[in-house]
């Protein structure tokens, strides 16, 4: 290989690497007419992932339910009770800055916390 020839490749390769470390990787940047960033909290049946969360306010947070069967979802004093089939989810965009419990009910309760600023 000639020695322009490997400058051209380690050129290449520090380009991309570059591109990599800026964030641009990133798929939730490639969404269009969205520069939000995608809050998400899959529902489990052992817990929620993540349990603790921190968002911006004005942010919108999606549950997805990927426990093995319905959950009925709710955040006392901010929205009612939201029923989740297997694979379903739902959303909610928090416009005031506070700290949020949100909970299963059912046979087994899960809670998480959720941190608006």
């Amino acid at each position: 290989m000639a020695a322009n020839e490997k400058v051209f490749w380690y050129s290449l390769l520090a380009s991309f690497i570059v591109i990599l470390m800026l964030g641009f990787a990133n798929p939730a940047m490639f969404a269009q007419g969205s520069n939000e960033t995608a809050y998400i909290i899959k529902i489990r049946s052992f817990g929620f992932v993540p349990t603790f969360m921190v968002v911006n306010s004005g942010s919108t947070v999606t549950w997805v339910n990927q426990a093995g069967g319905a959950q009925m979802l709710r955040m006392e004093g901010v929205f009612d009770q939201q029923v989740l089939g297997p694979g379903m989810s739902w959303s909610y965009k928090f416009n005031t800055p506070g700290i949020y419990e949100y909970r299963t009910m059912g046979t087994t309760e899960l809670v998480g916390i959720l941190i608006v600023d």
